[in-house]
Order: C-alpha cells, then sequence, then structure tokens
C-alpha cells in the first residue's frame, strides 16, 4: 500500500518529523511505500513541511523564553508570489516550555515579553522592508494575554506586517471554554490562580474595547497561546485563522493524499480538543472527503476521543521516552496495519 504519514508531534516524546521518519522507515521494511509530510497547527513543527523547500532561508535567533530562559529559534524565510518577504515564526520557542526542563509549570509567572523582543528583532532585520508574517500559537506556556509581548514592543506598531496567526484551537480568551479555565490548569494554575488569570483577561478584553472598540472576550480563537491571540488581534491587526486548515492547504496535503492509498496522523493525546481544529482531525476530515483510509495513533486517549472511531483507527500508545517510546509507536503501527488487512479481507 502507499501511505502518507502525516503526524503532528508526540509531546513529550517524538517530534513530528521524527515520528514520520520512524514510521516510514517500518513502512518500508513490510514492503510497503510511504511518503512523510508532518503536519502541526500552530505548536511546535507546525513548519516543518519548509525545511525542504529550496527557496526558504531558515535564520536562527537568540531569544528569552516565557521564564527568562535562553533560547535559540529558527524563523523561516522566503519570498512569496508578489515578491514581498514572508516570515514564519512558532511563538512556542518563545513561550513554550524549556527545553531543557519541559516539566517547569508556573501560569502566573511565564510570560510572552521574549516572543516581543523577537518581533523587534525580525523588525531590525527586515529594515522598514513590508513583509507577511505567519504565527503558529501553540504548546505555550504562558497565560498573560500577550501582555508580556505589548510590554516589550511599548509604543512600536508595524504597519507594513501583514501578520496571519494560526491557531490551534478555537477557544475564546473568556468564559467556561474560554483559555483560563481550559488550559492555565494544563500549565500549573490551581483552582484560586485560575480566576485570578480569568479576571485579568476580563480586564484585559475591556481595556481592548475601550482603547479600539474591538471585542476580544468571545471572540473564537483569541484564547489561544494564553491570550496571545488577542493582543496579536487587538494591537497589531492580526488575523486569526484555523491553523491546521492553512497548514494543509500551504504544504499541498490534500493533492499528495491523493496520490496514497491511506493516511497515517498521530498525535501526544486525543481528546475533545482534537474536534477544536487540530491538524490530525482536519487531515482525517480530508481523508473522508476523498474516500481514503486513515489511521490515527495516539499516545493517550481522553475524553471525547469515541467521537474520531469512525473516521480511523485509534491505537493507544503508550507515553514515554526514547527507546521506550519508538518500540511502543512500533508496535503501534503494526497494530494498526493488522486492523488495517482484516478490514480489507
Amino acid at each position: 500500500m502507499h501511505f502518507l504519514v502525516s503526524f503532528s508531534n508526540f509531546k513529550g516524546s517524538l517530534t513530528n518529523e521524527e515520528a514520520c521518519t520512524l514510521a516510514c522507515e517500518e513502512l518500508r521494511r513490510l514492503g510497503h511505500t510511504a511518503t512523510a509530510l508532518p503536519l502541526g497547527d500552530g505548536g511546535k513543527g507546525t513548519f516543518t513541511y519548509l525545511k525542504t523547500s529550496p527557496s526558504v532561508q531558515i535564520k536562527t535567533h537568540a531569544i528569552t523564553g516565557a521564564f527568562g530562559d535562553p533560547r535559540t529559534a529558527p524563523s523561516y524565510w522566503k519570498l512569496g508570489a508578489s515578491r514581498k518577504q514572508e516570515i514564519y515564526l512558532e511563538s512556542t520557542d518563545a513561550i513554550g516550555y524549556p527545553p531543557n526542563t519541559p516539566e517547569k509549570r508556573d501560569a502566573l509567572g511565564a510570560t510572552s515579553r521574549g516572543f516581543g523582543e523577537w518581533l523587534l528583532t525580525i523588525e531590525k532585520e527586515l529594515q522598514g522592508m513590508p513583509c507577511e508574517l505567519f504565527i503558529g500559537l501553540g504548546d505555550s506556556a504562558i497565560s498573560d494575554a500577550g501582555r508580556g509581548m505589548l510590554e516589550a514592543l511599548g509604543d512600536i506598531r508595524f504597519p507594513k506586517w501583514k501578520i496571519t496567526v494560526l491557531c490551534d484551537v478555537d477557544n475564546p480568551l473568556c468564559g467556561p471554554q474560554g483559555s483560563a479555565r481550559v488550559f492555565s490548569p494544563q500549565k500549573g494554575a490551581s483552582a484560586q490562580q485560575v480566576e485570578v488569570i480569568e479576571k485579568r483577561n476580563i480586564e484585559f478584553a475591556q481595556e481592548t474595547e475601550r482603547a479600539f472598540g474591538v471585542k476580544v472576550a468571545q471572540m473564537p480563537r483569541a484564547g489561544s497561546a494564553g491570550g496571545l491571540a488577542a493582543a496579536l488581534h487587538a494591537y497589531l491587526g492580526a488575523e486569526l485563522v484555523s491553523g491546521s486548515k492553512l497548514v494543509l492547504k500551504a504544504s499541498g496535503f490534500e493533492e499528495l493524499l491523493k496520490e496514497h492509498d491511506c493516511l497515517l496522523v498521530g498525535e501526544g493525546k486525543t481528546d475533545a480538543q482534537t474536534l477544536s481544529g487540530k491538524a490530525p482531525w482536519a487531515a482525517i476530515q480530508t481523508a473522508e472527503k476523498l474516500g481514503k483510509k486513515s489511521i490515527l495513533i495516539s499516545g493517550s486517549l481522553g475524553e471525547g476521543h469515541e467521537k474520531i472511531k469512525a473516521a480511523g483507527l485509534i491505537a493507544k500508545l503508550a507515553s514515554g521516552r526514547e527507546p521506550e517510546v519508538k518500540i511502543a509507536l512500533l508496535s503501534s503501527l503494526n497494530q494498526a496495519l493488522n486492523t488495517l488487512c482484516l478490514m480489507e479481507v
């Protein structure tokens, strides 16, 4: 069979690129053909597909992380069809968890200031030239609604920039499904701290509406990356879009899938959030539209995952680190292939 392998990140275990490479090698060993197209929806690895393009220049920058830690981050530069400079950033490189201590959690202490400093670095390199900036939001450690970024920028804005923000979720800034209540607990916030963050988000939304007439409290996707999406939209005029849909289109995913028999996708955890704009779900829906079979391998299963069973096979992958996680991925892959063979009979 011809497989298109389009994993997202298995957080804390394998990157989307590593997982795709491992699965493709195993599929080829078993006599199948396989093509790797790593996918993302705003978080780490969103722009991995750009690495193989000869027209893309990768630059690295020394930046400050969400906890004041020094980091090195890549950006992807290329000339667009209109000869305007296009730049792609994954914000998690600045506002995600520290690479060396990913277990660190401090929802109130983590700041987006380093991301604002990164934007100033990009502006300095551009030397006043216009650009189209694509920012991936996801895998963040922050809950500051972009206040740190705005403090770093001060009065500086970017009128020559067209900014598109790739959001990994549809959640608003405030309310029961807002950034504080849904995501801040995952970032280490206690129940009391969640209420503090929610209050701050409400105040931020009110201040923003008074200053710009822009209502971000219930705006879809404004809660992405701890509310950074709301600040980018209101203060820098950024357009908030579905990260998965943009990546699938920009990477040529649908045209590539037409040339294959089966889609293989995967992620760290599959639950109700997967149905809220995540790349694996968007890819599975495309496969259904094309009449292609799809397989989903997940690191763990949470509430809501059962709604995806009709679209593909879910094989549970044990969490862990190398080499255990690689063994588990290969085991899950072979389990999925056996089930697929039974479906073919």
